[in-house]
């Protein structure tokens, strides 16, 4: 099983925001993030900006306002 570290705007020891992710869901302006035990962060205003399914990571960054 792989799970990944989900990071906050750059991938950094700390802006880690969830260590071990093993679901994200990605809703227009907002990237739910939970964990293997069923706990669950939601970030409004959040977009996936990188996922390396390699190196088991995915970065989010702020959306902008041109984003609609």
């Amino acid at each position: 099983m792989c799970l990944s570290k989900v990071y906050m705007e750059q991938k950094s020891e700390d802006s880690i925001l969830v260590p071990e992710a093993a679901v994200l869901i990605a809703r227009g302006g907002s990237v739910e993030v939970k964990t293997l035990f069923g706990e669950s962060t939601l970030l409004d205003g959040y977009v996936i900006r990188e996922v390396d399914l390699m190196k088991n990571y995915v970065v989010l960054e702020k959306r902008s306002a041109n984003d609609g």
